[in-house]
């Protein structure tokens, strides 16, 4: 057996464990499925197809308002149904599972999506998993105040400072335009 110095078996101690995180196994692309299954990617991608074709159809009714008659109404209904058969596409698990798997497969090592799948397997998981729409869709909607305002605000800084820089130098540049409508907040669930 070879014996080596104290010094050099601790930095051989040292490197070892310093390179324990390059030797972590990289997840399976199963693993990864796993993964998003547990997470339920279907019902995220629905929760989340629900609220951009909410959002849609509240910007096209503010954006029309009271100017369409029953058939342009009609034909604006279809082209947001169009559109959002478009988003629902693009966000099929076939097209999207290999951005997953490349983005978690580089993120995370096979022992934390591992965690991560028991976690989302276990009663508590499977509850914050449930819950977490309702949350994130509370806090959009508690947030609406907050970001009305901001986006007030803004709109009346820059106002402002778009008539002092046209006010200061004569000359009339077209103001900028105003900063885009705060997001709608989600309704929370039925029964939440």
């Amino acid at each position: 057996m070879i014996k080596l110095s104290r010094g050099l078996s601790i930095a051989l101690l040292s490197a070892a464990l310093c390179a324990a995180p390059a030797f972590a196994a990289r997840p399976s692309d199963a693993q990864i499925d796993q993964l998003m299954q547990s997470m339920n990617y279907e019902r995220m991608k629905g929760e989340m197809l629900k609220q951009m074709r909410e959002s849609a159809e509240m910007m096209a009714v503010a954006e029309a308002g009271d100017r369409l008659d029953d058939k342009q109404r009609e034909a604006l209904t279809r082209s947001l149904a169009r559109q959002m058969s478009m988003v629902e596409q693009m966000l099929d698990w076939k097209a999207v599972a290999p951005i997953y798997r490349k983005v978690y497969g580089e993120t995370f090592d096979a022992a934390e999506v591992q965690a991560i799948i028991d976690f989302y397997g276990s009663p508590a998981g499977r509850s914050i998993m449930e819950k977490m729409p309702q949350a994130m869709g509370r806090t959009m909607q508690e947030m609406q105040p907050l970001m009305k305002s901001m986006f007030e605000r803004m709109q009346r800084e820059l106002r402002d400072e778009v008539k002092d820089i046209v006010d200061g130098d004569g000359n009339t540049a077209p103001a900028p335009p105003a900063p885009p409508a705060p997001p709608s907040a989600p309704q929370p669930a039925a029964g939440g």
